[in-house]
């Protein structure tokens, strides 16, 4: 599902919109067309539970991860490729290798081995 495809949609009927008493501030078109993010509960949600306590510790927490994305594993700040499809392919790969090299340092090099090839 791509991005564009998470919208639901309500488009009323211009009879509706014609007798309402609220059209006027509602929309200058002959009818209103709502869109909805198709997890806007869930999005709505999230925003209720986010503090700002909550939002310093993820910043700590995903902050480093990026910046070692960028410096240690590109060797600089900038994309290689260029386009949405194409730096998107690239940090992708960025942060399989970053994960890689997490779950050696975590797991050890021998026991990862092990699990991700059990022949």
């Amino acid at each position: 599902m791509s991005r564009k495809d998470r919208g639901v949609y309500y488009q009323a009927e211009a009879k509706d919109c014609g007798n309402c008493s609220l059209k006027s501030g509602c929309t200058k078109g002959p009818r209103r067309l709502v869109t909805r993010h198709l997890y806007d509960d869930v999005l709505n949600r999230m925003q209720q539970r986010t503090t700002p306590d909550k939002m310093r510790l993820r910043r700590c927490t995903v902050e480093h991860p990026f910046a070692t994305l960028k410096y240690q594993i590109f060797g600089h700040p900038r994309f290689l490729l260029r386009g949405l499809r194409g730096s998107q392919t690239e940090i992708s790969l960025a942060v399989m290798a970053y994960n890689l090299k997490r779950m050696v340092n975590v797991l050890g090099a021998n026991h990862l081995t092990r699990v991700l090839n059990p022949a």
